[in-house]
């Protein structure tokens, strides 16, 4: 959200998405605000709990009304994730999260959307049992993290902070070493508007136009899809890479596609002919395992 409050910057409006609860709720600059969102053991990709599973909450219209005001957003999220799962498998849950973050809201990728990599931990789990191999987890996910990032031209703010932060939980930072943590996102940001900011309000108001315009053209044909929409059973095995090749080499046109937490596979198409070709095409039960390992195995 831009708004001219000065008379060589333009106002940047944050959100930060935040797995803990040590960060303000509203910080406010004359340059720019930060709105930040405090979920609890929020983890990218959490089959069991819509209410903490950022895949499934970028879908509701909370949301999605959120995400209009801005083009940038800041994720401190993945400790959950890498504290319960492989490093490779928490990368793969990151792809598909930005694939639907910018298929849905293509006017994000116009902005700065940040991720923070994974801080320290003491926090051991069932999977990690012990401190080195927790954070040897941690230090994998942080190095793919930022391999990932090119491939969506996102930024990585790298969290280089001491185990002597966390509290006594052994996962949150401790309450005397939250004003310094606040600091390192606030500076960060501080200087990523900086090469942000143009000299010319025209130029902004411009790349602001374009966006609202593309906002609205996007939610039009959102909404024209709804009409247009099928749904399939769909298998954890399935990705979205899998799923895009399997419904080219089907010869099957569709506009983008949603794989939601409870097992169902979302199509949506820009008319009624395509759609009811791919309903002809595409059984009820098409995308289940037997289905996928036959085609990986054919074709790879």
């Amino acid at each position: 959200m831009y708004n001219h409050q000065h008379p060589s910057y333009s106002f940047i409006h944050h959100i930060l998405i935040y797995y803990g609860k040590c960060l303000s709720p509203t910080v406010s600059t004359p340059y720019y605000s930060i709105t930040t969102y405090s979920i609890s053991g929020l983890r990218w990709f959490n089959p069991y709990d819509d209410n903490l599973n950022l895949f499934a909450l970028i879908q509701t219209e909370k949301f999605s009304s959120l995400f209009s005001t801005t083009s940038n957003i800041l994720f401190l999220v993945g400790i959950n994730s890498v504290r319960n799962l492989p490093a490779t498998n928490v990368i793969q849950q990151l792809d598909q999260f930005l694939h639907l973050l910018f298929s849905n809201y293509t006017h994000l990728t116009a902005g700065q959307i940040i991720i923070t990599t994974c801080p320290p931990c003491l926090k051991i789990s069932n999977r990690y049992s012990n401190i080195s191999l927790l954070q040897n987890n941690i230090d994998y996910y942080n190095h793919l993290l930022f391999s990932l990032s090119s491939k969506y031209k996102v930024s990585v703010l790298d969290l280089k902070i001491s185990f002597e932060w966390l509290g006594r939980d052994g996962l949150h930072i401790d309450y005397v070493y939250r004003e310094e943590f606040s600091n390192i996102i606030l500076n960060y940001i501080n200087n990523t508007n900086m090469h942000q900011q143009t000299s010319s309000n025209v130029s902004t108001r411009s790349r602001y136009s374009i966006s609202k315009r593309n906002r609205k053209r996007n939610l039009k044909i959102r909404n024209l899809q709804r009409n247009f929409t099928l749904i399939r059973e769909i298998s954890d095995q399935w990705s979205y890479y899998h799923i895009k090749n399997f419904l080219r080499f089907n010869h099957i046109s569709f506009d983008r596609l949603l794989i939601l937490s409870q097992h169902t596979l979302h199509l949506y198409f820009n008319n009624s002919p395509l759609m009811q070709r791919a309903d002809q095409a595409l059984s009820i039960n098409i995308f289940n395992d037997d289905t996928f390992f036959h085609w990986v195995r054919s074709k790879p």
